[in-house]
C-alpha cells in the first residue's frame, strides 16, 4: 500500500479525534512534540489496528515505530505484507 495514502489517513484521523486543527503535522513531524501522550498513542494504535486489520504485536511496540506519521505508515505496510 501507498506509505502516502497511510500517512493521509492517519493524519486525517489524528487531527479529527487527538489534536486542535491548528496544529501542523507532517510526515516526519515528532508526534511527541505536537503534544501526542501515551494514551493517544493507544487510540493511535487501536485505529491503525481497526482500519488495516491487522495486529500489531509486542515486538513492534517499540518508541521508534511510533515516532512518526511516517514511522507509522512503514509499520503499518511492514505488517500488511
Amino acid at each position: 500500500m501507498d506509505e502516502n495514502i497511510i500517512i493521509a489517513d492517519i493524519n486525517k484521523f489524528i487531527k479529527t479525534n487527538i489534536l486542535a486543527n491548528d496544529i501542523l503535522l507532517e510526515a516526519d513531524t515528532n508526534l511527541q512534540n505536537t503534544g501526542i501522550d501515551s494514551f493517544s498513542l493507544v487510540e493511535i494504535m487501536l485505529f491503525i489496528q481497526q482500519n488495516y486489520n491487522i495486529l500489531i504485536p509486542d515486538n513492534q511496540l517499540v518508541p521508534e515505530n511510533f515516532k512518526t506519521l511516517q514511522s507509522l505508515a512503514r509499520l503499518v505496510n511492514k505488517l500488511l505484507v
